[in-house]
């Protein structure tokens, strides 16, 4: 957690400095003079600006009570792993509606009902915007997902052709044999391996990628790649999952970006261009095929994909972004990982459905799935 890695900075830090003041020689003993006067400086004039800016509010809002915490750092020290039950003795001490300064970021912490209910539907335009952390940015391409993307014209776009061509209730119907066939053909898989060790795990991820790279592109791309890609496919997933949730330094001091102290924003990249080399042969295969071949798998299929809905969009004069050489690849990209959540819920959900007649196998499985 975040006190674990302020334990770790705090100790480099100290030795560092016990190095610096092992010096002896006279030159050295004055730069060391200078350089813990001007620390000393520094630190009494960041302590009392942050000390006007909390009393005073940023610029000429006024901002609620908190806890004031450290010079520079803020609260960040002291959260503790049970962030629910720490924010909830917190709002006992400052009211229902409380700051936090966790680095140079303010947060705002919400601990009644009628606060939210006022934030997240009768005020969501003014709070529907997001700060994206350095590594969401790494893999939406700066921002291009629906999460992460700024309210305008462009998210209410994407938001448009989510709803209507992906989420709604006659795509959903029109795949859900789809849905209850790859269920099938898990549970007989797991089936056919009575009496030997089944990842039931990998068996349900597997199933829910096929589910959704079916709904996504696979009207007329061939997703069907072998058994060691796919496995490294969830892991790769998984790990991008976990960067995405992992405290980074640089999203509390946006001065330390372009550091990368903690190696987030590479790994990020390192895992965004993985996924990439697999998105851009699916876009590639698709935007090679002729009119005919593409007109041809959609009436064996019965409806469009999600990636042909995007390429005609363009193809109407949809701008999407500023940047017309990525727009596709960026959009489907930045999205991957949103409507991948959303429809391996779908997925989810079918495999419960599917399960219930067969007891022996539901207590098992519910608890991966």
């Amino acid at each position: 957690m975040l006190s674990d890695l302020f334990d770790r900075l705090l100790c480099a830090v100290c030795n560092q400095w016990a190095w610096w003041w092992e010096v002896s020689n006279t030159k050295d003993e004055l730069a060391r003079a200078v350089l813990t006067g001007s620390i000393l400086i520094v630190a009494i004039f960041w302590y009392r600006w942050a000390f006007v800016r909390s009393s005073k509010g940023i610029g000429s809002h006024p901002v609620p009570p908190g806890p004031r915490g450290l010079p520079i750092i803020g609260y960040l020290p002291f959260l503790s792993t049970n962030l629910h039950e720490q924010f909830t003795e917190l709002a006992h001490q400052y009211g229902p509606i409380y700051k936090l300064w966790l680095g140079q970021k303010l947060c705002v912490v919400l601990n009644s009902p009628s606060l939210a209910k006022e934030v997240v539907r009768d005020q969501d335009k003014v709070f529907s915007n997001r700060d994206p952390p350095v590594s969401a940015l790494v893999a939406t391409y700066g921002g291009l997902d629906i999460a992460w993307a700024p309210h305008g014209s462009y998210w209410r776009a994407m938001r448009k052709v989510f709803v209507r061509d992906m989420m709604s209730n006659s795509s959903l119907e029109a795949t859900y044999n789809l849905r209850k066939d790859e269920v099938s053909k898990a549970i007989r898989e797991v089936h056919s391996k009575i009496g030997t060790p089944v990842n039931i795990a990998e068996i349900t991820f597997l199933t829910e990628m096929d589910v959704v790279m079916n709904m996504l592109w696979g009207s007329t791309v061939d997703f069907q790649v072998d058994h060691g890609v796919r496995t490294e496919f969830r892991a790769v997933i998984s790990k991008i999952v976990e960067l995405l949730a992992t405290p980074n330094l640089s999203d509390f001091f946006p001065v330390l970006k372009r550091f990368d102290i903690q190696g987030v924003a590479r790994e990020m990249e390192r895992l965004h261009v993985w996924v990439d080399r697999i998105l851009d042969s699916i876009i590639d295969a698709r935007m090679k095929m002729s009119t005919v071949e593409i007109a041809e798998a959609f009436n064996k299929k019965g409806k469009k994909d999600f990636l042909q809905i995007l390429l005609e969009l363009k193809g109407a004069g949809r701008d999407w972004s500023n940047n017309d050489s990525g727009t596709n690849k960026g959009i489907v990209d930045g999205n991957f990982f949103f409507l991948t959540t959303q429809l391996r819920f779908v997925a989810r959900v079918t495999f419960r459905f599917q399960l219930i007649p067969m007891p022996l196998f539901f207590p098992c499985i519910r608890k991966f799935v």
